[in-house]
């Protein structure tokens, strides 16, 4: 049933590309291997789609095949290291807005938590949806104890479409890597995977739950910040009931005035408790736009939408925090060794022209107010160093980049004099202080005698074992050269070259002693076998010749 559900939505998605205009780019694509030709059906489409910019027709396009495709959308739409930027800015304009689906929410809810009646629960359930999108949608409630509660109640069948959606990228990106060397060095299957993994856990209600409850204990005792309580009795994988936030969105500057809030301060409080996510948990809220982040009537932060989180090791939170710190320092060497550390793959070919692009951006960051900095240019120059050293970073850096962009935006709107640097630095200096506290030091301690001692112990069991294997002649070495089809080549006109000119000499001195012996039957006074010498070395040395010119 699966097989069948997939090659049905691969013929749906093939007819709105057709529709949109791409019908070149589906020929060309080889598709056809991966889905019956029967499916292969090309719809007519009007003048106004060929008249579309390509970037917006494929904006349009996307839009029209469904979740999955948006949100990958908007997720390349953060990524300036994949896609070209005129078409990045396009897919920014994404939209995960739907009509909200006609349902008997009574029923719904019966059926999805089992509920003989729901009266004996609710005091009342809003018919009409507070907010639509396209996995879920989201009514008011009230329960009967009054309590003010939102029911976010997952779409019918959207499980089972991501799903498909998802497995055709899989197969389409592996069709593409195998024919196009670009889209393996931009690594765009591992990128495929990753955000099918992060999809899967935004489409788990259970997961969502888990993740608000987390983030409640590690701002258990914050009084900056306010954690929607979870209601579990009524929550399950197709509903999630949450209680009703109050409040104002964050860059709604007259709301924030209406309870008597100062803007700038607001802000101030929201990047700090960002940089907590990030350095002291190593947890953080991956899509912290102004419809995700509130503000209540005491000033207290709300995040909702705890569906898709960014989340670290704490060797790689360490490297996160050295970063930070190369960066308030100026210190274009250790950021440098830093992202040596955290990059899952990277080949820098020139660490002092990285060195001088990292201060570049030291500096554009030092000198301005964020009104003047040009995040664009930023982002291109950030593009342009992954790049040309093929530096890939791991998933949470892309969500985390994808936050601060996003916290960049609402900034603007905020405070536009806001000066990145002398923002974070107070918090900064907290986690510098707190490193030389004598429990930090102490841990560290541990950690590394405790390597030390690993080390020490396995050094001597590795190098017997070794030395065992050599003696029993059972020693390989595993070796593998790059680029040896081309290694080959190489040495194999090397050799040609070598043995044309041994030939040419050969012929040549041969010829030279026959010219002094004088035997057999002379031409000018020469014997014709030495003539025969000199034609032959001398057509191998033309030979020779013209490989040399060539290979210049």
């Amino acid at each position: 049933m699966y097989g069948f559900n997939k090659i049905k939505r691969v013929g749906q998605i093939l007819q709105i590309l057709s529709k949109h205009g791409f019908e070149e780019a589906i020929s060309r694509s080889n598709i056809d291997r991966i889905i019956p030709e029967s499916f292969l059906l090309w719809n007519s489409h009007t003048k106004r789609i060929f008249q579309e910019d390509f970037n917006v027709r494929v904006r349009l396009a996307i839009e029209e095949l469904g979740p999955a495709f948006i949100k990958f959308g908007q997720m390349l739409s953060n990524r300036a290291d994949v896609i070209p930027d005129d078409l990045r800015l396009e897919l920014v304009k994404l939209q995960d807005d739907v009509p909200a689906e006609l349902i008997d929410i009574e029923q719904r809810i019966c059926e999805s938590l089992r509920l003989t009646s729901v009266s004996d629960h609710f005091l009342s359930i809003d018919k009409d949806p507070l907010a639509a999108a396209s996995i879920a949608q989201v009514h008011r409630a009230v329960l009967l104890d009054g309590s003010q509660v939102i029911l976010k109640v997952k779409r019918k069948g959207i499980d089972e479409l991501v799903r498909t959606d998802l497995s055709f990228l899989e197969d389409l990106v592996k069709l593409l890597r195998s024919k196009y060397e670009a889209i393996q060095k931009i690594n765009l299957y591992e990128i495929v995977q990753s955000f099918a993994n992060s999809l899967h856990g935004e489409l788990s209600f259970i997961n969502e739950l888990n993740n608000v409850e987390r983030f409640r204990r590690h701002f258990s005792e914050s009084k900056q910040v306010y954690v929607p309580k979870v209601y579990r009795a009524y929550s399950n994988d197709e509903i999630l009931c949450l209680e009703f936030i109050d409040g104002v969105k964050i860059n709604d500057i007259q709301g924030l005035e209406r309870y008597h809030l100062n803007a700038k301060s607001v802000l101030q409080n929201c990047l700090d408790l960002y940089l907590e996510q990030v350095l002291h948990h190593g947890y953080f809220h991956a899509d912290p736009h102004p419809g995700n982040v509130f503000v209540n009537n005491k000033g207290q932060i709300v995040f909702i939408d705890f569906g898709s989180m960014g989340s670290m090791i704490p060797q790689d939170r360490d490297l996160i925090e050295g970063m930070v710190m190369n960066f308030l320092m100026s210190d274009a060497r250790g950021l440098i060794r830093n992202i040596k550390k955290l990059a899952v793959v990277h080949y820098i070919q020139d660490e002092r022209q990285l060195e001088r692009d990292a201060y570049e951006i030291f500096q554009m960051l030092e000198e301005n107010i964020l009104e003047d900095i040009q995040i664009t240019v930023m982002l291109q120059k950030l593009n342009n160093v992954l790049q040309n050293n093929s530096i890939l970073m791991p998933d949470f850096v892309y969500i985390l980049l994808r936050g601060v962009s996003i916290l960049e935006g609402t900034g603007r709107q905020l405070d536009a004099g806001l000066n990145i640097p002398e923002s974070i630095a107070p918090f900064a200096d907290k986690i510098a202080a707190e490193k030389m506290t004598v429990s930090y030091l102490k841990k560290q301690l541990i950690q590394k005698g405790t390597l030390l001692k690993e080390v020490l112990t396995d050094v001597p069991e590795d190098l017997i074992l070794l030395l065992e294997k050599a003696k029993t002649d059972r020693l390989t070495l595993n070796h593998k050269i790059q680029d040896f089809d081309m290694l080959q080549l190489v040495f194999h006109r090397i050799g040609n070259k070598f043995l044309l000119s041994i030939l040419a000499m050969t012929f040549g001195v041969g010829a030279s002693i026959l010219a002094h012996g004088r035997v057999g039957y002379l031409i000018w006074g020469m014997p014709i076998l030495s003539w025969l010498g000199f034609i032959v070395s001398f057509l191998l040395s033309g030979i020779l010749l013209a490989y040399l010119i060539r290979s210049k």
